[in-house]
């Protein structure tokens, strides 16, 4: 970055040496060498900035990539240790423990559809990519139907759906009481009530969290047009449905 400043900073100022110089001699010449010499300054800038351009997104890919590697490599590491539960009962002959384990796993699948399907695809990417981030207080989402919010938010409400369920988790995480249970988790809860998405947050089995959570959720909203409600247990947020 600081490599392109540099240029960026001198290729203009140096423009001051045919002024100068069409100042000390007015004439026709100077004010031809002055024009050349900003239309060069000009196009070197452009080149610059296209080449700045090009390097972010070729970051932000690079970046993505990994991330998205991450995932597939934390659901493959997921559904190995699933396999060789599978492989392991279906030795001892304990079919039961087998079909308990097809239908966790069908059920989850089923939640994981119909999260993909809330049409908000920036917080469904980011709630179906948490595990792999690896954070020590996991996520209960439910999604109570065929919901679809597409059209409902714009892309800076969606950044701040986010940026509130961080800020919980955080808030959460740092008081200390999600050390003291036993398997800390929020639980997320996506439905529709008159008209009006409602995003329900709250720790679960820990209402003793609950006044943290949503004094972070708020503060984490205060730049967005969202607004947090307290409840009991946790905190709501809602949003106007499209027609």
């Amino acid at each position: 970055m600081r490599s392109w400043r540099k240029p960026s900073l001198i290729l203009p100022l140096s423009a001051a040496i045919p002024l100068v110089l069409a100042w000390i001699f007015p004439r026709a010449i100077t004010f031809i060498l002055l024009t050349l010499w900003l239309a060069a300054v000009f196009m070197l800038l452009y080149r610059l900035e296209n080449q700045r351009r090009i390097r972010e997104v070729q970051e932000t890919r690079q970046s993505m990539q990994t991330f998205v590697l991450e995932v597939l490599s934390h659901q493959r590491h997921d559904w190995m240790n699933e396999l060789q539960l599978i492989y392991g009962y279906a030795r001892m002959g304990k079919t039961e423990r087998i079909e308990e384990i097809v239908t966790r796993v069908s059920e989850d699948m089923h939640k994981e559809s119909r999260i993909a399907k809330l049409g908000l695809p920036e917080l469904v990417f980011y709630l179906m990519t948490i595990k792999a981030e690896g954070r020590d207080i996991a996520l209960r989402i439910q999604v109570d139907s065929e919901l679809h919010y597409g059209g409902s938010l714009t892309a800076h409400e969606e950044e701040g759906l986010i940026r509130a369920i961080r800020a919980g988790m955080s808030a959460y995480r740092y008081s200390g009481l999600s050390a003291k249970a036993a398997a800390p988790a929020l639980r997320i809860v996506f439905g529709e009530e008159s008209g009006e998405a409602t995003l329900f947050i709250e720790p679960e089995n820990d209402p003793q969290a609950a006044p943290i959570l949503h004094q972070a959720v708020e503060e984490a909203l205060e730049s967005y047009a969202l607004k947090a409600e307290s409840a009991e247990g946790g905190t709501f947020i809602r949003w106007k449905l499209p027609v």
